[in-house]
């Protein structure tokens, strides 16, 4: 049908390279500027910027992990929170309306 054959590289026969850089490039020009970043950043300060990042994503994996307790565990975990005094006293209430 219509389709282009593969020894053809366009109207001008340029390569590819045109318009993008290549893969080796961009991990070049990344590396340079985490160098530089580091540079005037500091280490001290990269270190900070990372622990803050882990105890960031520590905290979003405990909030995903409450989530997936299941609904029984999470009204224990209620339950457990709330005042002993006053959750005695509702669960005598329930056994003397049951009676």
């Amino acid at each position: 049908m219509f389709w282009k054959k593969k020894g053809a590289g366009g109207k001008d026969g340029k390569d590819k390279k045109g318009g993008k850089p290549s893969r080796e490039e961009l991990i070049a020009q990344a590396t340079a500027n985490a160098r530089a970043a580091r540079e005037r950043l500091g280490d001290e300060t990269i270190q900070k910027m990372a622990a803050a990042l882990q105890k960031q994503q520590q905290a979003q994996q405990a909030a995903k992990k409450q989530k997936e307790i299941s609904p029984l565990e999470q009204a224990k975990a209620r339950i457990r929170a709330m005042d002993k005094d006053k959750v005695a006293d509702h669960i005598r209430l329930m056994i003397d309306e049951d009676e």
